[in-house]
């Protein structure tokens, strides 16, 4: 659940999208996000069950950089074609083949060439408390979420709220956004230090 939540985020902006909403107009010539941010789950009934932070790089098309460094460290990094999950205080990285599966996930939004309107129906919330939101409703019933809500500012992505079948919603607050910043190639590659446990599970369904 945690890792598709990310994936939600690492922008390999490359959307079928033909409408001139907030969503189209965050998309339009991005290249490179840089930011801070920090995530609340929070259960049915609206208290906290976990509070965490870090920081993201993302690279067009589909390469990004995502770490938690509290309340724990873990990093998910991809270069396109591979996804590692390093677990620091486990000492383990796992490492998948990046998905093909994603497109009725929110994944799906942000990552690959898919329609957007296939999968979700779209509603524009217009102006709530300083962002301009749209709202995203899954169309397959079996889906784990049963809504996303994203909040940008101007071009800037602001915030995501995603509302999960088990009625947890987790809440992802972005920081000193930085658009279109020069980010190095080597950040989205991964080598595993020494002594640590390897998962392989690429090649695997």
């Amino acid at each position: 659940m945690r890792l598709i939540l990310l994936l939600f985020l690492l922008c390999q902006f490359q959307l079928t999208y033909g409408n001139d909403g907030p969503l189209s107009h965050f998309l339009d010539d991005l290249k490179t996000i840089e930011s801070d941010f920090s995530q609340t789950l929070l259960n049915e009934s609206g208290e906290i069950i976990e509070n965490s932070s870090g920081k993201l790089y993302l690279l067009q098309p589909d390469k990004f950089y995502w770490s938690y460094q509290i309340p724990y460290s873990q990093k998910i990094i991809s270069d396109g074609e591979v996804l590692w999950i390093f677990d620091e205080d486990l000492e383990q990285v796992t490492i998948r083949d990046m998905s093909d599966d994603l497109s009725q996930t929110p994944a799906g939004i942000i990552l690959g060439n898919h329609d957007i309107k296939q999968h979700f129906i779209e509603i524009d919330l217009g102006d709530i408390d300083g962002f301009n939101w749209i709202e995203l409703t899954p169309k397959n019933i079996d889906s784990q979420y049963q809504s996303i809500k994203i909040g940008f500012d101007n071009n800037k992505l602001g915030m995501l709220i995603i509302n999960d079948s088990l009625g947890q919603t987790t809440r992802i607050d972005f920081v000193d956004v930085k658009r279109n910043v020069e980010i190095e190639q080597d950040k989205f590659i991964f080598t595993a230090p020494e002594g640590i446990d390897v998962i392989d599970e690429r090649g695997k369904k």
